[in-house]
C-alpha cells in the first residue's frame, strides 16, 4: 500500500530549508564583512538553493517516495515565505528580476534533491 502524501514532511521540510538557508546567509555576511568578497544576488540565490536542496533530499528520503512532489512543495513553499518577508521588510520597489530568479531556482533545486532523496533510499 503506497504512503499517502504527509503535509507535516513539507511543513518540516520548509522550516528546515528556511534554517539552512539563514544560517549559509549568516556565514556569507561574515565573509562580505571580513574579506574583499563583492557582496553578490548569486550567492543569496545560491545559499537558497542550497538549503532548499538539502532540506528536500532529507525529507523525500524520509518519505521514501514522491519525492519530486515533497521537494516541488518544499521549493515552492519556501519560495512563497521568503517573498512574504521580503515584502514585509523590503520598503522600495520590488525587483522583479530576483523574483523571477528564485522562483526558478527554488523549485528546481526543490525537485532535483526529492529526487535525489526518493531514489538514495531505495
Amino acid at each position: 500500500m503506497p504512503k499517502s502524501f504527509q503535509l507535516s514532511l513539507v511543513a518540516k521540510g520548509i522550516v528546515m530549508a528556511i534554517v539552512i538557508s539563514f544560517l549559509l546567509t549568516i556565514i556569507l555576511s561574515l565573509l562580505y564583512f571580513f574579506t574583499s568578497l563583492q557582496e553578490s544576488m548569486l550567492y543569496s540565490l545560491l545559499a537558497a538553493g542550497i538549503g532548499v536542496l538539502a532540506a528536500s533530499i532529507y525529507i523525500s528520503y524520509q518519505a521514501g517516495t514522491k519525492g519530486i512532489i515533497y521537494g516541488l512543495a518544499i521549493g515552492i513553499g519556501f519560495f512563497l515565505i521568503s517573498i512574504i518577508i521580503y515584502y514585509i521588510f523590503y520598503t522600495g520597489e520590488p525587483s522583479w528580476k530576483i523574483i523571477l530568479e528564485k522562483v526558478l531556482v527554488t523549485p528546481i533545486a526543490g525537485a532535483v534533491g526529492g529526487t535525489v532523496g526518493a531514489i538514495s533510499r531505495r
